[in-house]
């Protein structure tokens, strides 16, 4: 038996063991890589971003709420896609207030093609003016301008929501757990407010007492009342992931947009789903104006913020492009999103998550469901899919 401790193979066992109750047991925030740098450098000035005008500006989303929107998020979305924008009304779309905290969803899109009719023009216009949600741009709406459709959105959060604290980028048949993000960024906010406090604990006291004696007043939805924004950008991110080159595919980068001597793209967020904070949204759009529109746009935002000095930070609990089952756990839990989303499978996850269905005081997970976590996630996934 002892000579069997220190064979090879139970050694390799022991280690496979420990790795499986790691995984499963061990603190959920180890589980995370994070490379994001403590003070991203500065973005150099690039040339000034050009972008369609807006036909639908939808400039007021952001006012009058007498405070800061804590999370705006930006969902891409096609002109025709009304039944998904729906089901995302109906469900985590209409959430506007978490724990105290504002959240403002918006859907970004183009203008229609030939191929859909003039009908649709009209149906848009209607149900921008009715449901107060859109925001569309002067651009033909089409897979390969996915990245003029993000930098459109992510512009307009800039200007029309400048004291945003958080941007979520994601699609139309992604379901997200509101809560459960709002609470991931609030719980890496007030980490960083801590950590400024413990290593300046002065800070605030001389803000205060300057604010005192020159008389300054805080601005509506006072910033002391949040805590601090870090640079963030996380997702579910993308390593060592080389252009294609095929030809017809909507994944094709040319050789002139990402020359072969450059290698892989640099570490990126699906665009599923990503969050970017204010700090890291700003430093992204003064540096886009001087890299070519790669057409893959969340390749694009993954090579502005290498170029900026923003690494990303990856969360095993956005799923990326992966799809799991209406599962109350995993959807209200354990996941921050979920891919491949029908509308009613969106209205039923909404039902079964927030208990509208009748069993509102079932929790969402037993203790052992939330001890197994995400591996119990991907096993569901695995097994249905």
């Amino acid at each position: 038996m002892s000579s069997c401790l220190f064979h090879p193979r139970c050694m390799l066992l022991a280690a496979l063991a420990f790795l499986c109750v790691w995984a499963i047991f061990g603190p959920s925030e180890l589980r995370e890589f994070s490379f994001t740098p403590p003070k991203p450098a500065p973005a150099a000035p690039g040339h000034p971003l050009s972008l369609p005008h807006l036909l639908v500006p939808n400039v007021g989303v952001c006012k009058g709420s007498g405070s800061q929107v804590f999370l705006l998020i930006l969902v891409s979305t096609a002109p025709e896609h009304q039944e998904q924008r729906d089901a995302i009304r109906a469900s985590w779309g209409g959430l506007q207030e978490i724990q105290g905290h504002l959240v403002r969803t918006l859907f970004i899109l183009g203008e229609p093609d030939n191929s859909h009719g003039g009908n649709i023009k009209e149906v848009l216009k209607w149900e921008a003016q009715i449901e107060g949600d859109i925001v569309q741009a002067a651009f033909t709406d089409s897979y390969r301008n996915l990245t003029l459709k993000t930098l459109s959105g992510l512009a307009w959060a800039a200007r029309y929501c400048p004291n945003v604290h958080y941007v979520l980028k994601t699609d139309d048949d992604v379901y997200i757990n509101v809560p459960g993000l709002v609470a991931e960024l609030d719980q890496r906010g007030k980490a960083l407010k801590q950590h400024l406090q413990e290593r300046d604990p002065n800070r605030g006291i001389v803000q205060a007492d300057r604010k005192a004696k020159t008389g300054e007043k805080e601005s509506e939805g006072a910033h002391s009342l949040y805590p601090p924004v870090p640079h963030l950008y996380l997702g579910h991110i993308h390593w060592s992931v080389y252009p294609s080159r095929l030809k017809g595919s909507r994944h094709q980068v040319s050789e002139v947009q990402w020359p072969s001597s450059r290698g892989p793209f640099p570490p990126y967020g699906s665009g599923t789903g990503y969050v970017l904070s204010a700090p890291v949204l700003r430093l992204i759009l003064r540096a886009a104006g001087g890299v070519p529109l790669i057409p893959v746009e969340d390749v694009f935002v993954g090579v502005i913020a290498k170029r900026v000095g923003v690494a990303p930070t990856h969360s095993s609990r956005i799923a990326g492009a992966a799809r799991y089952p209406i599962d109350r756990c995993c959807l209200g839990r354990i996941l921050l999103s979920s891919h491949h989303m029908e509308p009613w499978e969106m209205k039923s996850a909404w039902e079964l998550v927030r208990g509208s269905s009748g069993n509102g005081d079932m929790p969402l997970c037993s203790w052992l469901q939330e001890a197994l976590g995400i591996v119990r996630c991907w096993i569901l996934s695995w097994w249905y899919f």
